[in-house]
């Protein structure tokens, strides 16, 4: 996981809220944006503020025509667990189904439940006490890599969102080490480059920072890996 930055939220997404609460007399909920032409916009609106990746694995998403490779994820869930969270937290949840800084994108994780991951493993699971926000910039600093593509927790806070999220499924893990193997034959055809400091320092910064609006598919893994272990 890397850290979004959020945009302001669009304005047209603003005035949709606005005029649904002042035609139905109710606050508009998620089930009443679904299929309509301000929620096509919301998708791709995140899609571009996480640079077209999957905003827990990294894989790319909203490549499809339709974006139907891609769900919106609401990081407090809308339909909260009432038997781990209390009362209030479950109306917090709810209250934030429609709140902009609540909505990512997410992909569809896979078929197999084992293989599963990100939102559909997920499902209803939130903690306010062990769930750090894709926004917030320590979420840069709670998980490592290692070069077979597995991923660690460095801070025990991120304990429990790697495992709610299977973020370490054999399917990621593969598809992680694969991403860094295409990078290191790409960038590094010459071995003598990896003994470059300033050349792998700019490959860190080209991978850390979005390419014509999109990030590479699995950024984190491949520049806390160049930056661990081949940084000379």
């Amino acid at each position: 996981m890397r850290q979004i930055k959020k945009n302001p939220e669009p304005d047209y997404f603003i005035k949709w809220k606005s005029d649904f609460s002042a035609e139905s007399g109710r606050k508009a909920t998620y089930e009443d944006l679904t299929g309509t032409e301000a929620y096509l916009r919301l998708k791709e609106s995140l899609l571009k503020e996480q640079g077209y990746i999957c905003c827990y694995c990294e894989k790319h998403i909203g490549r499809h025509r339709y974006l139907t490779d891609c769900e919106i994820e609401h990081f407090m869930p809308r339909h909260p667990d009432s038997r781990t969270l209390s009362a209030r937290e479950c109306e917090i949840c709810r209250d934030a189904q429609l709140t902009y800084s609540n909505l990512f994108v997410s992909c569809k994780g896979e078929n197999a439940y084992s293989a599963d991951h990100c939102n559909h493993k997920k499902d209803n699971w939130f903690s306010f006490h062990s769930c750090i926000f894709p926004t917030d910039s320590r979420i840069n600093t709670i998980f490592g890599f290692r070069l077979d593509g597995r991923i660690f927790v460095i801070d025990p806070i991120g304990q429990e969102m790697a495992r709610h999220l299977n973020l370490n499924s054999y399917v990621l893990e593969e598809q992680r080490k694969a991403a860094l193997d295409t990078v290191l034959e790409f960038e590094f055809q010459d071995e003598d480059l990896l003994t470059d400091r300033e050349y792998v320092e700019m490959v860190i910064e080209e991978y850390n920072s979005m390419q014509e609006g999109k990030y590479a598919e699995f950024c984190s893994m491949i520049t806390y890996c160049l930056h661990e272990y081949y940084l000379p």
